[in-house]
């Protein structure tokens, strides 16, 4: 009788080799956008342009989605990720395009999505052709969703819409078409309020310093 073999330890590489983004525009979509989705999901596993593997025992097998979510991983630092193990099933994948990568994005990485890792959303933004498209997961295979009138794509599954904002800013909603602030957009918004009202109490204090004048009292009297 042969006694089975311990199974054979497996190099995952934390590169694949190619560069984070191609442009500074799609490096800052791929830092915005991930911080967007650990904001619309505080508990869930957020990352992107992480070497996702898909294929137990095959490191050739390798994906790097601009963003990714899981909602049934905790957030957390990986160094890798590994499709098989348990309770990773990604609910949302992010491809930020360009010339150079439309046709991997449309065509290699979409079968990839669809067909093998099976993920429910797959999101396409060009940040210079200025196009998004959003595939949801049928039966089988992946169908292109319709914008809202306001141009929102939803996305059920999830309790998030996806548009354009301003006509070329990718940006998440939330289901009642409120975008969806993170932590630093929040915090600039706290200061613009603070720094308005503080511009709108000097404003009044010198209205009523004028209106002290002109009926010939002295301010302070």
């Amino acid at each position: 009788m042969l006694a089975l073999k311990d199974e054979v330890p497996v190099f995952y590489p934390e590169s694949d080799g190619r560069s984070m983004a191609e442009t500074d525009v799609h490096r800052n979509l791929i830092f915005r956008m991930t911080a967007q989705l650990q904001a619309a999901f505080p508990e869930a596993y957020v990352s992107g342009n992480i070497c996702l593997y898909y294929e137990r025992g095959n490191p050739k097998k390798i994906i790097s989605p601009d963003a990714l979510l899981c909602r049934s991983q905790p957030p957390g630092e990986k160094h890798v990720y590994l499709a098989w193990e348990d309770r990773a099933q990604l609910d949302l994948v992010m491809e930020f395009s360009s010339f150079s990568t439309r046709r991997e994005d449309h065509h290699k990485k979409k079968r990839i999505y669809e067909q093998i890792l099976k993920v429910p959303y797959y999101v396409i933004f060009d940040p210079h052709a200025v196009y998004l498209t959003v595939y949801e997961l049928g039966a089988q295979d992946y169908r292109q969703l319709e914008t809202d009138e306001q141009g929102h794509c939803h996305l059920p599954g999830l309790q998030l819409r996806v548009a354009l904002e301003d006509a070329n800013v990718l940006r998440l909603f939330d289901v009642h078409g409120q975008p969806v602030w993170t932590t630093e957009e929040l915090s600039l918004h706290e200061k613009q309020l603070a720094l308005e009202e503080k511009e709108q109490a000097l404003a009044e204090q010198e209205r009523l310093r004028n209106l002290l004048k002109a009926a010939g009292v002295a301010p302070g009297a």
